[in-house]
């Protein structure tokens, strides 16, 4: 299939607006042919892998030979540069990277590791891109609004942007999401459509939706009973979920699925009833969720048996201010055993809001790590040595429970910061 352009892209495609994009433009026009796309879509925003990927061991730390090379131009002739970097009209946030961005001891990293993250994340700033470092751009001003069109390379930020905001996105990897960040452009296809947008499978909702622990077994659950290109609709019995709880499920629903949108009925922009979120159509099926489902994954995701713990991590996705504020309030006068440690993950915008509080200082006192951009799933080295883990993030523990030989727990927030304290997860 042909893919129509129009006199800006074939502007582009002549080299007009300089190599790299021509480039970038001719792989997304060979995409949009793969998928059948007819034409191509302007993108406003996009949220792109920038610092160093989490299977880099080498030690070239430099942007064009990370990133440019492997997605763009193999012979390393066609680079970025500040003039003909990523497109200009173009809101770009970074994504998580494997190192936080001011300290690496405590983590168990080099500390040329971190430097050379550093100076990947400088480079693709000059390059066009605003640096947050956060799986959740949107915590940070990234809000693509209805029917803009955007990229992420993030699972849950897909879904996010999609059922809650309205806008129009599929989850991309990292090389197309790089290509598109350059011309600008992505392939018109699947969740841009209208037609492809409405729900397939009804959820009703039997089961406690008031705590963030709620909303992210729920996610869970529903991921669980999914097909690759479903889109659930949430009906049913439910409270209405504010920004933290919607972030816990997003992300345990993109864990146990591959779906990147989902309606809630009476909630979501384009499920006012049942019927426009199915389009009148029927479902393909329907599911209860009761309270013994999602406490069955709740008591799957956590070892059995209680221990001690000495590495317990809170902010998955990225801790909002507000999440912080409860924790500090919680942790006042407390202290977090010695030999222990609790990271609470969020973005350095955050971080900065916190310290200005005065809740970072709060939760340093009691010997917490305010730490930024990666988290347990991504940091590495961090586990390094530890004898038991505590979370309060569905993702978290279903990747740890798989990935370590030690006792993972998984709990409220609470739950994690008393285990801190004690040095001990009871299992109640």
């Amino acid at each position: 299939m042909a893919v129509k352009l129009s006199a800006q892209e074939q502007a582009m495609l002549r080299g007009e607006l300089g190599p790299a994009k021509k480039l970038a433009l001719e792989k997304i026009i060979r995409y949009a042919e793969i998928l059948g796309a007819g034409e191509l879509v302007t993108i406003t925003k996009a949220h792109l892998d920038c610092g160093v990927p989490n299977s880099y061991l080498g030690d070239l730390y430099e942007y064009n030979e990370v990133f440019t090379k492997r997605f763009l131009d193999p012979t390393g002739e066609v680079k970025l540069t500040e003039e003909d970097g990523f497109w200009e009209d173009l809101y770009i946030q970074d994504d998580v990277t494997p190192c936080d961005h001011h300290q690496w001891e405590i983590v168990n990293q080099p500390k040329e590791l971190f430097d050379g993250n550093q100076a990947l994340l400088q480079q693709a700033s000059g390059c066009g891109v605003c640096l947050a470092s956060t799986c959740a751009p949107y915590l940070t001003g990234w809000l693509p609004l209805r029917d803009e069109y955007f990229v992420t390379v993030e699972s849950s930020n897909v879904l996010f942007c999609n059922s809650i905001l309205g806008a129009r996105g599929n989850g991309g990897g990292s090389a197309t999401t790089f290509l598109s960040c350059v011309c600008g452009r992505t392939p018109k296809a699947a969740l841009h459509l209208d037609e492809n947008r409405l729900g397939t499978h009804v959820f009703n909702v039997q089961c406690k939706t008031e705590t963030k622990q709620d909303w992210d077994m729920l996610g869970y659950a529903i991921g669980k009973r999914l097909d690759q290109d479903a889109i659930p609709i949430v009906a049913g019995d439910f409270k209405n979920p504010d920004l933290t709880r919607l972030k816990s499920f997003f992300t345990t629903l993109a864990t146990t699925s591959g779906v990147e949108m989902c309606h809630f009925v009476g909630f979501s922009p384009e499920a006012p009833t049942l019927e426009a979120a199915l389009g009148c159509k029927e479902p393909k099926a329907v599911f209860d969720i009761t309270q013994d489902i999602v406490d069955g994954y709740r008591k799957g995701l956590s070892h059995p048996e209680s221990g001690p713990v000495d590495l317990l991590q809170i902010g998955c996705p990225h801790c909002t201010i507000d999440e912080i504020r409860r924790l500090a309030r919680y942790m006042k006068g407390k202290k977090v055993k010695e030999g222990v440690r609790l990271f609470i993950e969020t973005t350095y915008p955050i971080l900065y809001m916190a310290q200005t509080s005065g809740y970072a200082k709060i939760l340093e006192e009691a010997g917490a790590h305010m730490m930024t951009s990666g988290c347990i799933n991504t940091i590495r080295f961090m586990t390094e040595g530890v004898k038991g883990v505590g979370l309060s993030a569905g993702k978290l523990a279903h990747y740890q429970k798989s990935e370590l030989d030690v006792p993972v727990y998984y709990g409220t927030d609470e739950e994690v910061l008393d285990a801190a304290v004690a040095g001990y997860w009871e299992v109640k």
